[in-house]
C-alpha cells in the first residue's frame, strides 16, 4: 500500500533525478555555445592581417561614413577606414588585454592567496591587510587611477587591470586554501611528516587550479569591458591602435549618420563577454559534476 510519505517523497526524487540528467546536458551546451562564439572571434582577430581587408589605420576620405555594403560589410568611419578591418584589429588588442590581465591576476592571486591561507599568522595578516586596502576601491575606479599613474598603452592597461582584479583573486584563493587545510587528507599528510612546500605543491595548489580557471574566464570578460571603458574615456589604448573601446568613442559623435561605427564594436564586446560567462558556467557545472 502506498503511504502518504511515499507519495510525498516521489516528486522530490523525480525532480532530483531529472535535475541530475539535465546538469550534464546544460554543462555541455553552455561550453559548446561559449566556445562557438569565442573561438571564431579569436581566429578572425588573429588572422585578420591575412584577410583581403583594407588597412585598419589608413584613412580614405573619399569613402568616409559609408553605410554597410558589399565593399565595406560593416561600413566606414569618419575618415573612410573600414569598420570590419578595425573591429577585427581591435579584437586582437582587446582580447590580448582581457585574457592576459585575467591570467596574470589569477596567477598572482593564487600565489599570494596560497601563502596567506597556508602560512597564516603574520604573513596572512600582512598580505590580507594590503589586499583589503585595494578591495576598498571599486575595480574600475582603481583601474582609472592606476592608468593615470602608469600612462596609456596596451601593457600599462594590462598592468592596471591586473592590479585591480588581483585582490579579489587573492581573497578567493585564500578561502579555498583555508578550506583545504581542514580536510582529512591534509591531516594525514601532516602526520606522515610531509614538508610544507610538498603539501602546497602536491595537495593545495592542484585542488585550486580548476576553480580558478573558472574565475579566470569571468575575469577575462570583466577585463575586456574595463579596457573598453578606459579606452572609451581616452585613458586606455591610444589611437591609431584600434581597440573596441576607442572604436566606440570614435563613432559617438556620429550616432545618427554613422550608427554602424559604434554599434558593431559594441556588439563584439557583448558577444565575447557573454561567451566567456557561458564558458565559465559550463566549466563550473563540469567541476560540480566531477565532485
Amino acid at each position: 500500500m502506498t503511504t502518504h510519505a511515499d507519495t510525498a517523497t516521489r516528486p522530490g526524487l523525480l525532480t532530483g533525478f531529472l535535475s541530475r540528467r539535465r546538469r550534464p546536458a546544460f554543462a555541455h551546451v553552455t561550453l559548446v555555445l561559449g566556445l562557438a562564439i569565442l573561438l571564431p572571434v579569436i581566429i578572425l582577430g588573429l588572422c585578420s592581417p591575412l584577410l583581403p581587408l583594407p588597412s585598419p589605420t589608413a584613412p580614405n576620405p573619399a569613402e568616409a561614413l559609408q553605410p554597410p555594403s558589399l565593399s565595406h560589410p560593416l561600413g566606414t568611419d569618419r575618415i573612410g577606414r573600414d569598420v570590419l578591418a578595425r573591429t577585427l584589429a581591435g579584437a586582437r588588442v582587446s582580447l590580448l588585454v582581457g585574457l592576459t590581465a585575467a591570467i596574470l591576476a589569477v596567477a598572482g592571486g593564487m600565489v599570494i592567496g596560497t601563502l596567506a591561507g597556508f602560512l597564516g599568522r603574520k604573513v596572512d595578516a600582512i598580505l590580507m591587510a594590503v589586499t583589503n586596502v585595494f578591495l576598498s576601491f571599486p575595480s574600475l575606479l582603481l583601474a582609472v587611477a592606476l592608468v593615470a599613474i602608469f600612462g596609456a598603452g596596451v601593457w600599462q592597461v594590462i598592468l592596471a587591470i591586473t592590479v585591480a582584479d588581483l585582490p579579489r583573486a587573492v581573497r578567493m584563493q585564500r578561502s579555498m586554501v583555508l578550506s583545504l587545510k581542514s580536510r582529512p587528507f591534509m591531516d594525514a599528510a601532516r602526520m606522515a611528516a610531509a614538508h610544507t612546500w610538498w603539501l602546497l605543491v602536491r595537495h593545495v595548489v592542484p585542488n585550486t587550479v580548476a576553480p580558478m580557471v573558472v574565475v579566470a574566464s569571468m575575469y577575462a570578460a570583466t577585463a575586456i569591458v574595463v579596457e573598453s571603458a578606459l579606452s572609451f574615456l581616452g585613458l586606455g589604448i591610444v589611437p591609431p591602435t584600434p581597440s573596441w573601446g576607442n572604436l566606440i568613442a570614435d563613432g559617438r559623435p556620429y550616432l545618427r549618420e554613422g550608427w554602424w561605427i559604434s554599434t558593431f564594436p559594441g556588439v563584439a564586446i557583448v558577444l565575447v563577454s557573454i561567451s566567456l560567462h557561458l564558458l565559465a558556467d559550463g566549466l563550473r557545472e563540469r567541476l560540480s559534476l566531477a565532485d
